[in-house]
């Protein structure tokens, strides 16, 4: 499980519940059935108007896949399978083959696998041309995914404000009819939707969207550092080369093999 992302949630929801615990005399008064429906429900159903259906879905997996999946493949292990693709090479193609097999990275373990049927057929500049263009794709794919929680991010407060307007309006109401004894509670329920609409915006999708886009960089960094490796392997440079050759596109508390 990504437990950072778990922290991170569960630690901002403690301090928001927290401060209301100390602000308020009777807490519950913010469960609010008719606010988290016009939020929430406002927000999914503007989704679907605002993207196609499968990439709204496509979301949601993204979302709980990041929370419950963490992505267990290390830089030390990649580092590792570049080493062994390296020596691998001068062994013969079927060694090659069997340690791009064994790649733990896919990127890296199809890029072994371009190279080996390209490699006779099209040149180096046509290669890398082809890994760069595919990082590239990948890199855009995910850079959407955190547009569009960013997008998402928007409709909330806005869905929040429409229900304190619909309550605003109400309390006007009840004054006109000369029922000041409510004023108070339904003042509260008022802004109850504004509440909602910020606490999902900024610690619901907002963080997501800056995690995303934080971890399709990282991905484009490692896969800029696997066409770099591929490129000299292909060039038949010398092994301990390409490993620093490698290690240049990471920090130097990065660079460690630590791969089990």
């Amino acid at each position: 499980m990504n437990f950072a992302i778990i922290f991170g949630y569960l630690a901002a929801f403690t301090v928001v519940i927290a401060a209301l615990f100390m602000s308020l005399e009777n807490v519950w008064i913010v469960l609010d059935i008719h606010s988290v429906m016009l939020v929430v429900g406002g927000t999914i159903a503007i989704s679907f108007a605002c993207f196609p259906y499968g990439q709204v879905l496509k979301l949601i997996r993204v979302f709980f896949k990041d929370i419950i999946k963490q992505d267990k493949i290390t830089h030390g292990q990649i580092i590792t399978n570049i080493v062994s693709l390296s020596q691998a090479r001068v062994q013969g193609k079927d060694a090659f083959k069997s340690a791009g097999e064994q790649a733990k990275h896919p990127f890296l373990r199809e890029s072994a696998q371009v190279l080996t049927w390209t490699e006779a057929d099209i040149s180096k500049e046509e290669l890398r041309e082809m890994l760069e263009l595919r990082a590239e794709t990948i890199f855009t794919t995910y850079s959407q995914d955190a547009t569009i929680f960013k997008t998402l991010a928007k409709f909330p407060p806005a869905f929040g404000l429409m229900g304190t307007t619909m309550g605003m309006i109400a309390l006007l109401q009840a004054i006109g009819k000369g029922e000041s004894g409510s004023i108070g509670s339904s003042m509260s329920l008022a802004l109850l939707a504004t509440l909602y609409g910020l606490v999902v915006a900024n610690i619901v999708l907002l963080p997501m969207a800056e995690y995303l886009s934080k971890k399709a960089k990282d991905d484009y960094v490692v896969r800029r550092m696997i066409i770099e490796a591929i490129m000299l392997i292909h060039e038949r440079k010398p092994t301990k080369y390409v490993e620093e050759k490698a290690k240049s596109f990471l920090l130097p508390g990065q660079r460690e093999n630590k791969a089990s």
